[in-house]
């Protein structure tokens, strides 16, 4: 195993109110699928509380830069008190799930994702003098370009909460 340095850490955004859980599961992996990633799901879990149900959701994109680099972006969904509720929008009944959702998000880049410098002790040393001066101006714009991709992400799952905004939930279903 590389070296794993975090470059965005929790992320999070929380959203209480209706919306479609189906839909938001498709848009973040349509999200990840678009920007080249592949998928590694990690958990997915649900249970029936008094409430409503509980779902915890995590994936793991990972991406290739380079020989040397990847991505990972860690996405964990947990979703509190989830129940189908009817609601209306501009005079029209719609079924969509209503309850808490929080999402948090983790950007990290490994180096040497191959484990081709951690054989030897010196090979080691000379790995971690690489990567901390003179691999640094480079690896830099990478960071970058991650943090521009989580940034989108985190817009993009704003903007699919911003729709279910206007919903006007009418009754709550068990």
């Amino acid at each position: 195993m590389g070296h794993l340095k975090i470059v965005v850490d929790h992320e999070k955004i929380d959203y209480s109110g209706p919306f479609d859980a189906g839909d938001l599961f498709k848009a973040i992996e349509n999200f990840v699928f678009e920007r080249g990633f592949d998928k590694r799901q990690d958990k997915d879990f649900e249970q029936n509380t008094s409430n409503g149900k509980f779902i915890e959701w995590q994936i793991s994109p990972w991406k290739k830069i380079t020989d040397y680099i990847r991505y990972i972006i860690k996405i964990r969904l947990l979703g509190y008190d989830i129940v189908h509720t009817n609601a209306v929008l501009n005079g029209k009944k719609t079924k969509v799930d209503s309850g808490r959702v929080i999402i948090v998000i983790d950007g990290f880049m490994e180096y040497d994702y191959d484990s081709y410098w951690d054989n030897k002790p010196m090979l080691f040393f000379l790995r971690t003098i690489y990567d901390y001066f003179i691999f640094k101006a480079y690896t830099e714009r990478f960071e970058q370009r991650l943090v521009h991709d989580i940034n989108h992400l985190n817009n993009h799952i704003e903007k699919f909460f911003n729709i279910y905004r206007h919903y006007s939930v009418i009754s709550k279903q068990g």
